[in-house]
């Protein structure tokens, strides 16, 4: 019986030997989840852009400033010379935090009064700006307390008033509530997840029935069998938008800023680079189920890189220039941005060019594999 047995799981490793799709899925998918969240997760989110709109203009006010920049949370981007500009860099995303000093600021420090200053967080993404609120206030703490003990040098002190009074202003998302950071990105990820799995299987399936050969020899063109494939998964993937973000307000009562007729149209940037994806995987694969197993491997990478879950800013170097060329992330910055911040195009145009360039080329890719499909 034993012997009987040794040669079955023998035959079966054979076969494994010769399937390397199956290996890379049982080898390649543990170790790149093993460098992926080794690596690239971090919760401590460092280098966060920041303006600053600073009217006192006064030593005092520097000071405070290079106490965030060295505490490396904050990195200074700009300064802002009007209220309006200082608005304008957190609405359209290039400045996560802004600093505000109104004009007295340093005449009440320097006569022993408390100065007010304000910090202004995107809280978007609430684990950010919990993290940077606790740096901000943490700083004018030290401050104060720096400030405290020099006036009680001087004798000004009469009474342990903190010297500065800071104001946090979390915006977009004032409760810092998950669920409207998680929910917009979910819809996202279940949209990728829709277009990829449903057209990787699209062509294989074609070849397994053996029914491709018969298409290819009819007066249809590629192009025209790609259309026919991808038109009804662009409905589905429409109707799935409906759903879910219906769902969202309904059930998590996440409100949506922006316009409803912008975000579908720029849904459609990111839906067809996905369909292309999957595409690509489908005339890549033999099987469907080969075309599934590539179609997971591609998209759980995806999935942890695009900023979903994980900030993008908490990354090394090397995994956030990789999250630039995956097109989900710069499809949930427009998605945020418009339900969160209720931004215009202007504030997300650089996405749906880099989404509108990925779309083109693995278009182009999955056309050639097309051809040498069927060839």
């Amino acid at each position: 019986m034993w012997n009987r047995i040794k040669a079955l799981v023998w035959k079966e490793f054979l076969q494994l030997r010769r399937d390397r799709l199956t290996i890379g899925f049982v080898l390649i998918m543990p170790l790149a989840q093993i460098l992926i969240f080794g690596f690239a997760v971090n919760t401590d989110v460092k280098h966060l852009p920041c303006v600053v709109y600073d009217e006192s203009r006064s030593q005092e006010s520097r000071d405070f400033v290079d106490g965030l920049v060295a505490t490396q949370y904050f990195d200074l981007k700009s300064r802002a010379d009007s209220e309006a500009a200082f608005t304008r860099e957190i609405d359209m995303g290039r400045a996560q935090v802004g600093v505000w000093f109104p004009p007295d600021y340093a005449r009440k420090l320097r006569s022993g009064g408390t100065a007010e200053a304000m910090v202004v967080v995107d809280a978007s993404n609430p684990t950010t700006a919990s993290n940077a609120i606790a740096t901000a206030v943490g700083v004018s703490q030290m401050r104060s307390t720096t400030l405290l003990f020099q006036r009680m040098g001087y004798g000004q002190a009469t009474q342990p008033i903190p010297p500065i009074d800071l104001r946090v202003r979390p915006w977009y998302n004032p409760n810092l509530r998950s669920p409207n950071f998680i929910v917009p990105g979910l819809v996202g990820v279940i949209l990728a997840m829709t277009c990829v799995i449903y057209a990787s299987g699209s062509i294989v399936k074609e070849k397994e029935r053996g029914t491709l050969d018969q298409v290819m020899v009819t007066p249809v063109r590629p192009f025209e069998l790609f259309l026919g494939k991808i038109i009804p998964v662009v409905g589905i993937a429409y109707l799935q938008l409906t759903v879910l973000f219906g769902a969202a307000r309904v059930l998590f009562g996440v409100p949506v800023a922006g316009s409803v007729p912008l975000l579908y149209v720029t849904s459609l940037f990111f839906i067809i680079p996905m369909l292309g994806v999957g595409i690509k995987l489908s005339t890549a694969a033999d099987t469907q189920a080969q075309s599934t197993q590539m179609a997971i491997l591609t998209f759980l990478p995806m999935v942890f890189l695009s900023g979903y879950i994980f900030p993008i800013e908490g990354m090394p170097l090397f995994f956030q220039g990789l999250a630039q060329v995956i097109p989900l992330t710069h499809y949930l910055i427009i998605v945020r941005a418009i339900v969160l911040r209720g931004a215009g195009v202007e504030a997300f145009w650089p996405q749906l060019i880099k989404l509108t360039v990925f779309g083109l080329i693995v278009w182009t890719v999955a056309l050639r594999g097309m051809k040498r499909a069927s060839a």
